[in-house]
């Protein structure tokens, strides 16, 4: 033990490879429990084929020893040595203490290469010797998490939260956290991670998230502002915390967030028309029509900003403007189809009744059953001349709309 002593403290002095010399050449003298400690040793510190060599030799002296082949397995798994593995853990007994050890550590790497049903398989045997080994119930939870199968794994997950403490390789409760989210069950998802210390962003995302289908704007914008300062560059967070803070009435921070976002992704619409919506909302025009242009600059046929556009353009009388962009984003393939209806709106309104007629007759084919376009439209036909298909476009809006007694008499006049 002093030489190993001896080795620990050159590894603290940061002579590391000094420390690593020192145990291979010690380990062929050492007794059988400090092999153990060296090759754990070597392990830690990452020199799988040294710590190994080791446990190779070991199971040399004593081939029937399960607890040397276990440790064995993990360096062979860390290796990526899957069939030595296999091989290795298959052929301890059942009667064997390590084998419910061994059926978990085959179904971890089962599961490492996909094969969740095998992995399942070797769990459930498993759990059917000792039914109440928490760290069988915590492999299922994490087999079925780790194959989106949320719902399935919080029964197992709340089994073995009351060893949370003593567990260190997963977060029990944080699992629990998400795999409630993932089900729609925010309420109980909130309360476990109000329980937990959240550092990562993705952590701090689905904790704000959760709170943001519970309404709880006051905790998600919270949480969203310490991932903001955590990491800046998280951009799906800055729609989602304009929004919470809009929902608080909070307009204007809702805007400067937009506009933050946007300065970190540049590309992203959903943040530009946000900060349209806020803009109008602060009768800052000007900086909504901007965004809303580099918005269909970046995808002319993004049909929500090109909506609100022209919304502006309509409540501001500049049909000109209207025209000059709905022109503009029809010269693009796949442009949104709502663009026709809104051309023939402004022909229509600067006279140009041709041009407003065609796009009418390209909108009816897209609108047959809109009520709204249906009796526009056949307002326009009236106006046209077109009676009898005026007629039509008014008998098919009655079908949906069968109490408007203003276009049944409309019609009754026209029919007289």
């Amino acid at each position: 033990m002093e030489t190993i002593s001896e080795a620990l403290e050159l590894k603290n002095e940061g002579k590391i490879r000094e420390a690593v010399q020192l145990l291979k050449d010690y380990v062929n003298e050492a007794d059988d429990a400090e092999r153990l400690d060296i090759a754990q040793l070597l392990q830690d510190w990452g020199l799988m084929n040294d710590a190994k060599d080791v446990y190779e030799d070991m199971l040399v002296l004593y081939p029937d020893d399960h607890y040397v082949k276990l440790l064995l397995a993990e360096i062979y798994t860390d290796l990526g040595e899957d069939d030595r593995v296999i091989d290795l853990l298959e052929d301890i007994d059942e009667e064997d203490e390590a084998y419910i050890p061994a059926l978990v550590q085959l179904a971890d790497l089962y599961q490492s290469q996909g094969l969740y049903e095998v992995a399942e398989k070797k769990l459930n045997e498993a759990k059917s010797i000792d039914p109440d080994e928490p760290i069988i119930d915590l492999a299922l939870g994490e087999l079925a998490f780790s194959n989106g199968e949320y719902l399935k794994s919080i029964p197992f997950y709340e089994k073995v939260e009351k060893y949370d403490d003593e567990i260190s390789v997963v977060n029990v409760k944080e699992r629990l956290a998400e795999s409630l989210s993932s089900t729609g069950n925010w309420e109980d998802a909130l309360h476990y991670y109000e329980q937990i210390e959240l550092e990562t962003p993705d952590q701090l995302f689905k904790y704000g998230y959760t709170a943001y289908q519970l309404d709880r704007y006051d905790i998600c914008t919270k949480v969203w502002r310490q991932l903001i300062d955590v990491d800046p560059e998280y951009t799906s967070v800055y729609p989602m915390l304009a929004q919470a803070l809009y929902e608080e009435g909070a307009v204007q921070e809702a805007y400067d967030t937009t506009v933050q976002g946007i300065q970190k992704d540049e590309h992203n619409n959903e943040l530009y028309l946000l900060a349209a919506q806020y803009a109008v909302k602060l009768q800052k025009t000007e900086d909504a029509v901007h965004y809303l242009q580099e918005s269909l600059a970046i995808d002319p046929a993004y049909e929500d900003g090109a909506e609100l556009l022209l919304q502006i353009y309509f409540e501001q009388d500049e049909y000109l403007k209207a025209k000059d962009l709905v022109e503009q984003l029809m010269a693009y393939e796949g442009y949104p189809v709502v663009l026709n209806w809104q051309a023939a709106q402004i022909y229509n309104e600067l006279e140009e009744f041709d041009q407003a007629k065609s796009m009418y007759e390209q909108a009816a084919l897209v609108y047959p059953d809109d009520p709204d376009f249906l009796k526009e439209y056949g307002m326009f036909l009236i106006e046209e001349g077109e009676t009898n298909l005026a007629i039509k476009q008014f008998n098919q809006y009655l079908k949906i709309i069968p109490h408007d007694e203003e276009i049944k008499d409309f019609v009754s006049r026209i029919q007289e």
